[in-house]
């Protein structure tokens, strides 16, 4: 069998774990790692040859330099925002790429958004965008039980950062609604940013409302001090979901005696995950992440606000 050829662009932490999940896979691969950093290299093989996971017959290259001349049926792009345009303009540029799966947050410039739109329309370049909320059991299974209605959805905790957490909860929202028009209001924002656990890059605290246009309504809430884990809250007029993510359980109560039950469950990792998709979009050409498209839209009406905010020429987030 002809090995099928992926490219991961970026070997840091999230490179590592979409490295990871490719062992498993069993279509046979020649999988090509770029990072021009020698010790992220060093550490991401370490990590893929850690795994006890086996797929397919695989073969294994690192480099400091994006290739050229090469055909790609899966590019990852796991870099972080800063770069990410630019490194995405150069792969296809010398290269020829089936499907591209990126991380969030995009881009760092609005104008970027539409270029990169164009390029990928013009090179026929299929491209979804790893918000995998949507994708893992427990949070799809919600979409039956809220598709369509107006929800309350309340997100609180300090384990992580407003900013580089907001579009996933942003997408699940519009996964579970189906509404994909939104207004996002800054006033109880605090008015300074902070520094981000990932170097050169800035977070936000304080309170976001989000307002979708089928009515639903969004807080989400950030100290800039104290550990509290993620809680999530969902609610309509008939059900109610408190989600301890940390903890794999939540407690669901309805109507009419709104009796509350424990729930548990299991969210995959996503040196998991990236098994999945790759074999999906190998063996169908799809997969059930957000296009490109829709993603888009999302992050300018989430960031464009908040940079305004802040009187910034850019997202600094990531």
């Amino acid at each position: 069998m002809n090995k099928k050829n992926i490219c991961i662009i970026g070997a840091g932490q999230i490179g590592s774990r979409h490295l990871q999940a490719l062992k498993a896979v069993k279509t046979p691969l020649e999988i090509l790692v770029v990072d021009n950093s020698a010790n992220s290299l060093d550490i991401v093989k370490e990590r893929y040859e850690s795994m006890n996971t086996f797929g397919g017959n695989h073969i294994l290259h690192y480099q400091s330099q994006l290739p050229e001349n090469s055909v790609f049926d899966i590019a990852i792009i796991a870099t972080a925002s800063g770069p990410r345009a630019v490194l995405t303009k150069e792969l296809l540029k010398k290269n020829k790429v089936r499907y591209i799966i990126m991380e969030k947050l995009l881009f760092q410039n609005k104008n970027d958004y539409g270029q990169i739109d164009r390029l990928l329309k013009l090179k026929k370049v299929k491209t979804w965008i790893n918000c995998p909320m949507r994708i893992m059991s427990f949070y799809a299974g919600l979409k039956n039980e809220f598709d369509g209605k107006k929800i309350t959805y309340i997100l609180h905790g300090n384990q992580s950062g407003m900013a580089t957490d907001l579009i996933h909860h942003v997408d699940f929202i519009s996964f579970l609604t189906g509404s994909t028009d939104l207004e996002v209001y800054t006033r109880l924002l605090d008015k300074k940013l902070k520094e981000s656990k990932r170097k050169g890059y800035l977070e936000t605290t304080g309170s976001l409302n989000i307002f979708f246009k089928n009515g639903s309504q969004v807080l989400i809430r950030c100290d800039d001090k104290g550990q509290s884990p993620k809680i999530i809250e969902i609610f309509d007029e008939k059900k109610r979901y408190i989600i301890f993510e940390s903890d794999e359980r939540a407690i669901m109560s309805r109507t009419p005696d709104w009796k509350p039950e424990e729930l548990k469950f299991n969210l995959p990792y996503q040196s998991q995950l990236t098994t999945v998709l790759v074999e999906n979009l190998l063996s169908k050409g799809k997969c059930d992440l957000p296009t490109y498209k829709e993603s888009a839209k999302l992050h300018l009406q989430t960031f464009e606000p908040i940079r305004k905010y802040f009187k910034l020429k850019y997202y600094p987030f990531t």
